[in-house]
């Protein structure tokens, strides 16, 4: 992999909808995570007041999932930041880069789900005739990419990713290696996350939601998890392409891995293989990781492999090496977790301060270096690491700035 510039960020969360009031907010140890009101006592961290036309005006955005108009917000809000800002939706070029240039990579696993659950509610209760059959197209799985595709001109291509919360980190993998074979000169990641009641009545009877009011994360008292609502996109360009039309970089990615393991009891190896492979390829050294942003989310299974995954992997830097938690603050969001823990730890580069992980007060596995409170941090990369529930493992490695 060629390092990859990061050139627009986009992001919308219970916390903020840029990434300066997200990071200030994380920074002060706040939390969006509370009790819902369905299912009842389960936890959850969701969005107040999303009105998608505060971000973004693309036609048929009524119509479409509450996930993929929250993914083409973070979209039209990362493209905006680049300085790639053209009108959208009419076929034109975007910005100053040419629709043909532009590429788009999505990580989406349920984001058309309430649109499939609408239409086959419609069949059953309503009949063929009284159902809107605008729905049946927009509840196949890669439906969201599609629509924001086309509401940005990306004609390059256009490819959805759907293995969990590791999709993500894959997504911008993926994205990274098109670029560096030339198939865009700039490519939007995008994923979103948001609330679903039947997927949350379905994770509440597994015994993953959480039913404590003071929800942890890495903690010995963490029960579970809580479903978390997220926009967030990246603007990515070939480091050089970026500096020749003089954007600014925000960060780069230098590389990403990614292992799968069949069974549970080798994932916490293969999330190391993966975060060892990706740091290989960058060139660095695990003693250069400054920051780790873990993909924990409270679920004890999930924990442990992800602090053993660490512990293995930093060796005798675990208990010199600030450890973060995005999902303690922000709960589980699924499919877009690995682009904002990317964020998060490039915003946490960038002021030189990890944010603590939010209620954690005792690890349920010593050694590693926990940020139970804010942490000022040496230079250097962030290691983002993610897994999912069916085993994939994805470990990126990326930078502040393109020094």
């Amino acid at each position: 992999m060629i390092p990859v510039a990061i050139t627009g960020v986009g992001v919308i969360t219970p916390l903020g909808d840029n990434l300066s009031a997200l990071g200030e907010a994380l920074l002060a140890g706040r939390s969006a995570v509370a009790r819902l009101l369905e299912p009842e006592g389960a936890m959850g961290a969701l969005l107040p007041n999303f009105e998608a036309t505060r971000y973004a005006n693309v036609r048929g955005m009524r119509i479409y999932s509450r996930a993929t108009r929250l993914g083409i917000c973070a979209a039209r809000l990362a493209l905006n930041d680049a300085g790639l800002d053209g009108k959208s939706g009419t076929g034109t070029a975007t910005g100053t880069i040419d629709g043909k240039d532009l590429g788009l990579v999505t990580s989406f696993s349920f984001a058309h789900m309430e649109t499939l659950i609408e239409y086959d509610r419609g069949l059953v209760t309503q009949g063929v005739q009284q159902t809107n059959p605008a729905l049946m197209p927009l509840g196949i799985p890669s439906a969201p990419a599609a629509v924001a595709a086309i509401a940005f001109s990306a004609q390059a291509f256009s490819i959805t990713l759907s293995d969990g919360g590791a999709g993500g980190l894959d997504a911008l993998g993926l994205a990274t290696r098109l670029l560096a074979q030339g198939r865009a000169r700039a490519c939007v990641v995008v994923s979103a996350a948001a609330h679903s009641p039947e997927l949350a009545l379905s994770a509440w009877r597994s015994g993953q939601l959480s039913r404590q009011p003071d929800f942890t994360v890495f903690d010995r008292g963490s029960r579970g998890t809580a479903l978390g609502e997220a926009g967030v996109a990246l603007v990515l360009e070939p480091v050089d392409v970026a500096r020749q039309r003089g954007a600014r970089c925000k960060g780069v990615l230098h590389a990403q891995a990614s292992r799968f393991a069949m069974k549970p009891q080798e994932r916490a190896h293969a999330l190391a293989k993966a975060a060892r492979a990706a740091v290989a390829a960058s060139g660095m050294s695990i003693a250069d990781v400054a920051l780790v942003s873990s993909g924990a989310n409270g679920v004890p299974e999930v924990d442990r492999v992800e602090a053993q995954a660490l512990l293995e992997l930093l060796g005798e830097r675990a208990a010199h090496t600030p450890v973060i938690a995005v999902k303690a603050a922000l709960g589980e969001t699924l499919e877009a977790a690995g682009l904002l823990h990317s964020l998060v730890a490039l915003r946490a580069l960038a002021s030189k301060q990890a944010p603590p992980v939010a209620g954690l007060q005792t690890p349920m596995l010593p050694g590693l270096d926990y940020a139970i409170h804010a942490r000022d941090l040496r230079a250097g990369p962030a290691l983002v690491t993610c897994t999912s529930s069916t085993g994939a493992c994805s470990a990126l490695l990326l930078s502040a700035d393109d020094s």
